[in-house]
C-alpha cells in the first residue's frame, strides 16, 4: 500500500514522528499510524501501532536525547567510513545551509533527518569514523567554510 492510499485510508495527511527522536518516519499518512509496530528509521527503537506523534516534541532536551542515540549507534557501527573527509565537511555545510544555521551550530538531528532522505549525504557513522565526534566533524566543516 503506498502512502497515499495509507493517508487516505486514515483520513488524513499529516507527518509522522518518532516519539522518541522526533524525526519524520512517515509523510502524509494520517492519524492512528503506524498500523503495526514498526522501526524508526533513524533511532531505531520500536514504534507501537498507533503510537507516532502529529508534531515533534518541544520539550526541552527531547532532540538531545535523539542525539544521543544517533551518536550511540553511529560510534558502535563497525568499519570504516565510506566517506571522505572532504565529502563529509561539504555535506555538513550544505544541510547546514537548507536549515539556516551556521555549519558549527548545525545539529546532528537536523543532519541526521536530511541525510536519511538523501542518499548522497554521509551517514552518521562516516562522520564518527572520520571526526570522532559530531562536535569536531562541525568545527572542521566551519573552518573550511
Amino acid at each position: 500500500m503506498s502512502v497515499d492510499e495509507r493517508a487516505s485510508e486514515a483520513g488524513g495527511t499529516e507527518d509522522a514522528y518518532c516519539p522518541h527522536c522526533h524525526l519524520v518516519i512517515e509523510s502524509g499518512v494520517g492519524s492512528d499510524w503506524p498500523p503495526e509496530p514498526m522501526r524508526c528509521p533513524h533511532c531505531r527503537l520500536l514504534v507501537g501501532a498507533g503510537r507516532a506523534r502529529d508534531e515533534p516534541s518541544e520539550e526541552p532536551g527531547a532532540r538531545g536525547s535523539a542525539a544521543g542515540v544517533f551518536a550511540h549507534r553511529a560510534k558502535r557501527s563497525s568499519g570504516e567510513g565510506e566517506a571522505s573527509e572532504d565529502e563529509i565537511r561539504s555535506a555538513i555545510r550544505q544541510v547546514a545551509e537548507s536549515t539556516g544555521a551556521r555549519p558549527e551550530r548545525l545539529l546532528m538531528v537536523d543532519y541526521q533527518q536530511h541525510a536519511a532522505e538523501d542518499d548522497s549525504l554521509p551517514e552518521l557513522s562516516d562522520v564518527f569514523a572520520a571526526y570522532g565526534s559530531w562536535k569536531r566533524a562541525r568545527r572542521a566543516a566551519a573552518a573550511s567554510d
